[in-house]
């Protein structure tokens, strides 16, 4: 418990009303799908940057730890005690510029994907959203790495962050990019050297470098309807037809091989909204209602397919583009033996998971429905080539696991997708299973443990699953001794080590 007098002066911040260390209130705050964490001392909800500040620098001088999150979709965000406060950004939650024009978006921390895309497409934009769902927040500062299910043709969060503010560890408020020089939203860089490398790289800091309180990000041109004519009642709704200019399709091929072809070619000539290397598991997830659905899709759609597959979406921004990127994929799947799996062309079925896709609400059905948990092995990102290769060489350790019983029997094809076209890649293995069957979470612990000697072992890369001390140390020394500038920039930030840094990187020698 804080002393009474540093508790006062954190309610004099936010008010009596937003400050808690009711035990019932911070038991709230320990538990994600993925496990419970010691208790915070306090919870906090500042509604402004100056709030935020002001939290930041009592936090220095009490010599007290701080977390900040916003959706909090995952173990990350936690703020185990003792003498640690969190801070929960959800009453920052306002859209603070659409600039049509510029085409950027400025948000806080609390305004979710599934709020901005919708205020997007009314005016013909639209964003990348992150594929942990469009529930998570729309900061691209505030999701793990920020790959989402557009990444072909509308990039990530790291590619599309433009200017930010940013309280640092010490309190000190920094605008940089363009804020920091004109007031304006649309640059994240210069003049001189950025400081968006010091903030984040591939992944974000995940709460242990201050707390970003607004940011700007890029949007893309939306060629689809302003509104999705949606019917029906969940979980069984769908668009009440495909839009015009717009195609879904599932396509098998013979082998890795081959579909590594079609992926190259279909990245060449930039035909694809999306494209997502779904195995026959996650395309059977996202379509089911329920888990019994589930197994008898996955029965069905693993006896059509010839092999490992990919699902596309073509969205034409004109009816000549359209029939022009139509006719693009049908000669690349004569080239590579591709296949359309014919459930996917049914217009309800098809409607409904090409509207899941863009709007980003079927990842849950792929992770949490089964049994409330879910596992499995995140690859890196780098070439697109050498992702899939990594987790190709996973895929034997989770077949393995289904030959004993211990996890799922959903197959063991891999998932991946292609950045920007192809110019990068990323990896997947989703595992489903029972946490309280015997010898699964031990089993489990075990394969992540082979999975990143692998990534070391076979020079992967550096997973997106690394973080904290001991993992960064390990491959720092594969990566241009990576973890000696991350822990420095850390050093100069945050000396005193307020930000909690648990799924960062520390202060220590």
């Amino acid at each position: 418990m804080l002393k009474r007098e540093i508790y006062s002066a954190f309610e004099d911040v936010v008010g009596a009303e937003n400050i808690s260390e009711d035990p019932a209130i911070l038991e709230s705050y320990t538990r994600t799908t993925r496990g419970v964490s010691p208790r915070t001392e306090a919870v906090l909800l500042p509604k402004e940057t100056k709030e935020v500040q002001a939290i930041v620098k009592l936090c220095n001088r009490y010599k007290i730890q701080f977390k900040a999150s916003s959706t909090h979709w995952g173990p990350a965000g936690f703020a185990p005690g003792p003498n640690a406060i969190k801070m929960d950004l959800r009453r920052m939650n306002r859209i603070l510029e659409i600039n049509e024009k510029n085409m950027y978006a400025v948000v806080e921390p609390y305004v979710i994907g599934a709020q901005l895309q919708a205020e997007l497409m009314k005016r013909g934009l639209n964003c990348s959203v992150t594929g942990a769902g469009a529930n998570c927040s729309a900061l691209p500062l505030a999701a793990h790495e920020g790959l989402g299910h557009s990444c072909q043709s509308m990039s990530y969060g790291e590619r599309n962050l433009l200017a930010v503010e940013w309280v640092a560890p010490d309190g000190e408020i920094i605008r940089f990019g363009s804020l920091g020089s004109t007031g304006d939203w649309s640059c994240g860089d210069g003049p001189g050297p950025s400081l968006r490398g010091i903030i984040r790289g591939h992944v974000t800091p995940l709460g242990g470098l201050g707390v970003f309180t607004r940011a700007a990000q890029k949007l893309y041109h939306w060629p689809g309807p302003s509104i999705f004519p949606i019917e029906g009642v969940s979980p069984h709704y769908a668009p009440n037809q495909i839009p015009e200019g717009f195609m879904i399709r599932y396509i098998s091929f013979p082998s890795i091989d081959a579909r590594f072809e079609a992926l190259r070619k279909i990245g060449e000539s930039e035909i694809a909204f999306q494209v997502m290397c779904f195995a026959p598991s996650m395309v059977a997830a996202n379509i089911a209602t329920n888990n019994q659905e589930d197994m008898e899709y996955l029965e069905r759609i693993s006896k059509s397919v010839q092999g490992p597959g990919l699902q596309i979406i073509v969205a034409g921004n004109s009816p000549r583009d359209f029939e022009y990127k139509k006719r693009a994929l049908e000669q690349i799947m004569e080239e590579t033996d591709g296949k359309s799996l014919e459930l996917m062309e049914d217009p309800v079925i098809g409607g409904g998971q090409l509207w899941r896709c863009i709007r980003i609400t079927g990842s849950i059905r792929e992770t949490l429905r089964a049994t409330g948990v879910f596992g499995g092995v995140l690859g890196g990102f780098d070439v697109l080539s050498l992702m899939l290769e990594y987790i190709k060489q996973v895929a034997p350790l989770k077949a393995d696991l289904m030959k004993r019983g211990l996890v799922l029997d959903d197959g063991a094809i891999p998932f991946g997708q292609p950045v920007e076209h192809g110019h990068y890649g990323h990896s997947e293995m989703l595992i489903r299973f029972d946490p309280k069957f015997k010898g699964t979470p031990e089993a489990l612990g075990q394969l992540a443990g082979e999975a990143t000697n692998i990534a070391f072992n076979g020079k992967y890369g550096v997973l997106n699953s690394i973080n904290g001390d001991e993992r960064h140390d390990k491959f720092g020394p594969l990566a241009s001794n990576y973890h000696l500038w991350l822990r420095g920039i850390k050093k100069s930030f945050d000396p005193g080590g307020a930000s909690l840094a648990d799924s960062h990187i520390t202060v220590k020698e």
